[in-house]
């Protein structure tokens, strides 16, 4: 509608209260979860879906996208993408990968925890989330397809950049992960500065871009208006900044080991109950140490691209407990990183193993297919319970 506010209206009668922040006093007259500044709603999410989606179907249909289409697609992408970068490294270091375990791969990457939820119940929030996640792997797959000895590979790294710019512009919490990815891009291509360039750019001219948007609403070009939200209860942003390191370790518990919950609820599953197998992804440092999978993570540009994805991963899981962010449609944010690097390093244990007899090797099939099988099985109960009566 060519403005940054939403075409909602504020109640007069919120607009007339002393505080209109205060929860006890604005609950019948707030829109939850908006951001009101200088009498308009805002949201506190970047405008990078409407750039890339609602605004182009708009404008080839004249009609709105459903948000439940939005994220979808955005989940879709961020399969396509997070296979991709299996598949890739899989290539490279010339990896036996049978049909079973790409299968299994495919299976379980597409049902990492938290985006089945994505999809189930999709509202503004979940566009947000599902598009950061659709970039930040579409970033980490054309990363490693940079890394490619044989080309400058120019393009991709622009794209890259593009991409994890892109991401920033869907959440805040995004912003940290495209500083992450700017100084290990740029610290792996220092010595060629074209190289560099070619992904910092992108990154750095998306930030700018942001920031001027941010500026546009709040006069400020680092204020997202998170802190002009309107809340049920008026110390829940105190909770979540305030007390940074008292939420560490109690939300890290229920991030990673939160015992599953069905829908309707939005109280977090932790990541390994939901996802056995993303254990080997969060101790991907000490695995890639033992013999027999390093033998077969040979290449500097596969190491690089895992400990980006693990770096990305690691550093979302660990902000999102110090902000206390412990709902299960965050988990989406951290999860799928893990499950791509356990399958990563999955197919390099085959490698390894493929000289025992078949009666060890069997164990080793079942064990895999059941990790891929479990998260499937458990999405699927989290969608019929998910269904209206």
């Amino acid at each position: 509608a060519g403005q940054t506010s939403l075409l909602v209206q504020p109640a007069a009668e919120l607009l007339a209260l002393p505080d209109p922040y205060d929860s006890s006093a604005n609950g019948r007259f707030r829109l939850h979860d908006a951001s009101l500044y200088h009498g308009k709603y805002y949201l506190y999410f970047g405008p990078t879906p409407a750039l890339v989606l609602f605004l182009p179907y708009k404008v080839l249909t004249g009609s709105h996208l459903p948000a439940r289409v939005a994220v979808a697609s955005f989940c879709a992408g961020g399969l396509a993408c997070s296979c991709a970068f299996f598949f890739l490294l899989a290539k490279r270091e010339k990896w036996d990968c049978p049909q079973w375990l790409a299968a299994a791969a495919a299976l379980s990457l597409g049902t990492a925890p938290g985006v089945a939820f994505l999809v189930t119940r999709p509202s503004f929030y979940e566009v947000a989330i599902s598009a950061g996640y659709c970039f930040m792997m579409a970033a980490f797959a054309l990363i490693a397809y940079s890394l490619e000895q044989d080309s400058l590979k120019t393009a991709s790294r622009i794209g890259a950049g593009l991409c994890v710019g892109l991401a920033a512009g869907c959440r805040p919490n995004f912003a940290l992960l495209a500083i992450l990815m700017v100084v290990l891009v740029g610290w792996r291509t220092r010595s060629d500065k074209t190289r560099a360039l070619a992904f910092v750019g992108p990154v750095v001219l998306c930030g700018f871009l942001l920031a001027a948007y941010n500026y546009a609403r709040f006069q400020n070009p680092l204020d997202f208006g998170i802190q002009y939200t309107l809340l049920a209860t008026s110390s829940d942003l105190n909770g979540h900044f305030g007390h940074s390191l008292g939420n560490l370790l109690p939300s890290l518990s229920v991030l990673v080991f939160s015992p599953v919950r069905l829908p309707p609820a939005d109280l977090a599953t932790g990541m390994l109950p939901a996802s056995p197998i993303a254990l080997l992804g969060l101790l991907t440092p000490c695995i890639l140490r033992y013999g027999r999978v390093r033998y077969h993570v040979k290449l500097g540009s596969t190491r690089f691209a895992i400990y980006c994805v693990y770096v990305s991963a690691l550093s979302m899981l660990i902000l999102l407990a110090l902000l206390g962010f412990t709902l299960r449609r965050y988990t989406a944010d951290f999860s799928v990183g893990f499950v791509l690097l356990s399958w990563c390093l999955l197919a390099a244990m085959w490698q390894a193993v493929q000289g025992l007899g078949e009666g060890k090797l069997m164990p080793f099939r079942i064990a895999v297919v059941a990790a891929a099988l479990y998260p499937a099985l458990l999405d699927f109960s989290i969608c019929i319970s998910g269904i209206p009566r």
